[in-house]
């Protein structure tokens, strides 16, 4: 893993911390924060506090995963020019879009209910 990875999936990790920082600030403190549960799409709503703080854990947790993956599958297989940094870029990158929607749904939510 170059370090250029980690740095993006860092800054990626903080842009995700970030939004939910924003969140925090923009959303009523009764709202509700939807969860993603794969391709279904958003599935369970959580108060505010636990979905504002479980999107950017999630998001570290999926740049772990894709640092070992990357270390223990792809290096010792391949010494190319890799794709692991594009790779990583995108999952965060579709990750912290997906953050940025649920924050949108949570508000337009709130709307709705009179919030």
């Amino acid at each position: 893993m170059t370090v250029g990875s980690f740095v993006i999936g860092g800054l990626l990790v903080g842009v995700m911390i970030g939004i939910a920082v924003y969140g925090w600030v923009t959303l009523p403190a009764d709202a509700r924060v939807p969860v993603h549960r794969g391709i279904i799409g958003y599935g369970t709503f959580l108060p505010k506090t636990a979905g504002l703080v479980i999107w950017p854990v999630i998001g570290a947790a999926m740049l772990a995963v894709l640092i070992a993956v990357t270390e223990s599958a792809i290096k010792p297989h391949h010494d190319g020019p890799g794709t692991a940094r594009l790779i990583i870029l995108v999952v965060l990158a579709i990750a912290a879009a997906a953050e940025w929607g649920a924050i949108a749904a949570a508000r337009k939510g709130s709307r709705t209910l009179g919030g």
